[in-house]
């Protein structure tokens, strides 16, 4: 039996081209024997710890055997009181598994084995989260496609664990949706199992942003917006369809109706946490009013954000504030153009104590002159 592990960013996985004539009859559906994991005794089995909060790695060991494994291992600044963890257990032969704990506790490390079986293809699905605790791709049902075309599913089990037996040899496109966005995989197997662990990350949400215009009269506006690193629109006021074609009035009304436009969109887990504001969960209205003017937006657009995100985000005693991109993440495309535009996509973060902070530079004072349009979104990674 042949192992192989892909833990990494799998969010697009290369895809290959499936043979199939317009004019033939459909390919009969793919069969496969189901496999069960079995019981067995995993030896030198890798631990790895990660903080559940930070996600970064913590520490990395090796147990003999199956057991007993004490959850007390040292993090200078843990995201939660007590420390919290997850684990991946993996040993050669054996589905890898996830364990949670807190600091001080003892998990145990009991692991099934991947039995052998011809053309057999086998392994465990993870969704990992930047941050945070990863878990498994539990009671997911997968298409599974063969490169000529058949086709078929597979369910996995509560610990993200599938098993297929009797396959023909060659590659297989597993996709399945999750969190409104598409993923696919391809594995291959040879005449042994194949045993592949897959980890993808999930995709995190732009939540609520909302499009303020400003023309100097009453003008109609086509309003359009592109994923340039994938993604898409999820909800929207009014209905985005291909784009929105609105009127808009100089002081902001759209349709008689709408104060703004609002969408959300599932985009890939792209952000940058090297530069950002910090802000005191004492005083987070204030804070927030004083950073978006800062920035340039002002009036009911500040005081939208804070109606809409304080309650939200409150309950931490201090906030991380990260500025992204968002023009690298989604393509606003405004016609007429604007005179003046100011976008904003902010990623928040709640911490229990305060973290050095590179800040970003003075944003350039905002023109609201002749035609002006703003946004502001808050990406979600949790």
């Amino acid at each position: 039996m042949s192992t192989r592990r892909c833990f990494g960013t799998l969010l697009f996985a290369s895809l290959f081209l499936l043979l199939a004539g317009q004019d033939q009859c459909p390919p009969p559906p793919l069969t496969y024997t189901p496999l069960e994991p079995e019981e067995g005794v995993a030896e030198n089995i890798t631990v790895e710890v990660y903080s559940d909060g930070w996600g970064n790695l913590l520490q990395t060991s090796v147990l003999r055997t199956e057991g007993g494994f004490l959850c007390d291992v040292p993090e200078e600044t843990p995201y939660y009181d007590p420390p919290q963890y997850y684990i991946y257990a993996f040993a050669d032969g054996f589905y890898t598994e996830i364990y949670y704990c807190t600091k001080g506790e003892k998990v145990l490390i009991d692991l099934d084995a991947v039995g052998d079986h011809p053309g057999g293809l086998t392994g465990a699905f993870f969704a990992a989260q930047s941050f945070f605790s990863d878990h498994p791709l539990g009671d997911t049902t997968i298409d599974v496609t063969y490169e000529d075309g058949r086709s078929t599913t597979v369910t996995t089990d509560r610990q993200g664990r599938f098993g297929m037996g009797d396959l023909p040899l060659g590659a297989y496109v597993f996709s399945f949706e999750y969190q409104d966005q598409l993923f696919k995989f391809r594995l291959q197997n040879t005449e042994a199992t194949d045993y592949v662990d897959t980890v993808f990350y999930e995709p995190m949400q732009a939540a609520k942003p909302v499009i303020y215009l400003y023309p100097e009269t009453t003008t109609t506006v086509d309003v359009r917006l592109e994923f340039p690193e994938g993604g898409h629109v999820t909800e929207s006021i009014p209905d985005y369809g291909t784009g929105w074609h609105v009127t808009v009035d100089p002081d902001g009304l759209i349709d008689g109706t709408y104060p703004y436009l609002f969408y959300e969109a599932s985009l890939p887990p792209l952000f940058q946490l090297d530069e950002g504001w910090l802000l005191e969960g004492d005083d987070l209205d204030g804070g927030l009013r004083n950073l978006l003017l800062d920035m340039g937006f002002a009036g009911r657009e500040i005081d939208d954000f804070v109606d809409y995100w304080l309650p939200r985000l409150e309950g931490w005693p201090w906030y991380a504030v990260y500025p992204q991109d968002a023009d690298a993440l989604v393509t606003l495309t405004i016609t007429p153009a604007p005179d003046n535009l100011l976008r904003a996509s902010l990623l928040f973060r709640g911490l229990m104590d305060p973290i050095d902070l590179e800040q970003p530079p003075d944003p350039a004072p905002f023109a609201r002159e002749g035609f002006a349009a703003t946004e502001w979104g808050v990406l979600v990674i949790e």
